[in-house]
């Protein structure tokens, strides 16, 4: 007869990705964050190994169903392994999904496909962690391009002068003001973690300057809809949200208009 747990147990496998006990169930429970929705299921098995492989088979179903998309619906998919999500900073913000390969790039305009974009690295790739390159000669002013590391989403962000000129004026109102990551004339990418420095869920990109639900003097940034945590466009954490520090940076540097994420300069 299986022992029930008497204390709940967390196990942090992946960002957004965990397992968890319950104190009247003997299995393990997978807990899933993708793109700021919530799953949780029992994976019916009480060995750590099996649950592990569980979770990753039910995170692969949930990416396969989403680029199902209803019938009726345009969407591309490509055979090469690098997707790219690029949201654009217009009055209707849609979400174009760019498509890297060697063909080219396909554009999926008019619906915001799902973050998680169903990225598929090799498996060597995440075995070694291999670097990524993004083009930036790709990303306007006022875009956001969300590009896949180490299993990881990085925000690639190209600042507008009007957002850079604005960061100063929030000084006051982030926890830490770390003036040596704020962008400028010289440099107006900021690369960050898309990861909440609170509990993991995925912080949504609102460039816009306009009163907000959650900041009436909004000056654009990231809000994360999961507990209300509040992230300027540098990555820097207002003050009295969840998060406790700001959105983390990987390591990355610039060859002309490449962007290498992995490694540093």
């Amino acid at each position: 007869m299986f022992k029930m747990s008497k204390k709940r147990k967390h196990i942090h496998i992946l960002d957004g990705m965990s397992l968890y006990t319950r104190d009247r169930s003997p299995f393990y429970w997978g807990y899933l964050n993708i793109g700021g929705k919530i799953f949780k299921k029992s994976l019916k098995t009480t060995d750590r190994k099996e649950a592990e492989k569980l979770l990753f088979a039910w995170k692969n179903e949930i990416f396969s169903n989403s680029m199902n998309l209803s019938d009726g619906q345009d969407h591309t998919e490509d055979h090469d392994h690098s997707k790219q999500e690029v949201i654009v900073d217009d009055k209707r913000r849609k979400a174009l999904l760019i498509t890297s390969g060697v063909m080219g790039a396909v554009t999926v305009a008019g619906f915001a496909v799902p973050f998680l974009s169903a990225w598929k690295p090799s498996e060597k790739a995440k075995a070694l962690g291999a670097s990524v390159k993004f083009d930036l000669s790709k990303l306007q002013p006022g875009a956001m391009a969300i590009v896949e590391w180490r299993r990881t989403p990085i925000f690639v962000v190209h600042q507008t002068q009007e957002a850079i000129d604005n960061l100063p004026k929030l000084n006051s109102k982030v926890t830490d003001q770390a003036n040596d990551i704020l962008p400028s004339s010289n440099n107006k990418f900021t690369v960050l973690k898309g990861v909440c420095t609170h509990l993991s869920c995925a912080p949504k990109y609102h460039p816009e300057i306009e009163p907000k639900a959650w900041d009436q003097d909004w000056l654009g940034g990231f809000f994360c809809p999961c507990h209300g945590s509040k992230f300027d466009l540098a990555g820097r954490v207002y003050k009295g949200v969840p998060a406790p520090i700001n959105l983390e940076i990987p390591p990355h540097t610039f060859s002309g208009n490449t962007l290498i994420i992995g490694e540093s300069a």
